[in-house]
């Protein structure tokens, strides 16, 4: 992974208070190429300019689990005081990263109480974010997390996907074959429409889930009223 001494990009310097813009050092990544590796410690803080920074971890199983895909902006920032990397950092095509040295990061924020804040604003926009990833893989059906996306990550009910179908799948948690089915229904429901990338809240509302009838008492027939108890008989007195 060479480095190099460049000048800041715009995105970069629009995105940065000046004095961070100092620490940066570019570097390019092949396809494929590891940035860091989960359970090592953390030397550096990233900035993705291009291409596409994947976090993931693997299951016992050996299944890659997705975190996050990150386009553009922060990388390994919940590392900055933590002992280890939490996960691996891979490059999922070309790629270009700003590396910032984590010792005199975290000496630049404790020596400028602005700038300090303006870190803890950034942190607390990505545990928005990861509340969403969260919440939306905590939903059963494809349908409904795909929903759930187009509506949270989306424009005036507009998304337009910067990866493919397959990664996109991925990062639903669900298998290629599970999202082209589920997006063929929504559009078929009219719930979505899609054209190319772009993924569209359509004008009619996903249904609700349904919810199972109640369940007749099992010691009597449905439709019928219980017998009554008859009386019991009166004895008479001699």
């Amino acid at each position: 992974m060479p480095e190099l001494r460049l000048s800041i990009p715009h995105g970069l310097a629009a995105a940065l208070p000046e004095k961070l813009q100092a620490l940066g050092v570019r570097a390019e990544l092949r396809s494929g190429e590891s940035l860091f590796l989960g359970g090592t410690e953390p030397t550096r803080v990233y900035w993705v300019e291009s291409g596409e920074i994947v976090l993931q971890r693997h299951s016992r199983q050996g299944q890659a689990l997705i975190l996050q895909r990150v386009r553009e902006g922060f990388v390994a920032e919940a590392s900055l005081q933590a002992s280890r990397y939490h996960c691996d950092a891979l490059a999922a095509r070309p790629s270009v990263v700003w590396g910032f040295a984590r010792a005199r990061l975290l000496r630049v924020l404790e020596e400028t109480p602005g700038l300090a804040l303006w870190w803890a604003a950034r942190l607390a926009g990505q545990l928005r974010a990861a509340r969403l990833r969260c919440e939306r893989l905590s939903l059963k059906g494809a349908e409904a997390r795909i929903v759930h996306a187009v509506e949270t990550e989306g424009e005036d009910g507009v998304l337009v996907l910067p990866s493919t179908r397959r990664a996109w799948a991925a990062e639903l948690g669900l298998t290629p074959e599970a999202l082209y089915r589920a997006l063929a229904r929504l559009q078929r429901d009219g719930v979505l429409a899609i054209r190319g990338a772009e993924l569209r809240c359509g004008a009619t509302p996903m249904p609700a889930p349904r919810r199972p009838p109640p369940r007749e008492c099992a010691s009597e027939p449905a439709g019928r009223s219980p017998r009554a108890t008859p009386p019991a008989p009166r004895r008479r007195i001699p």
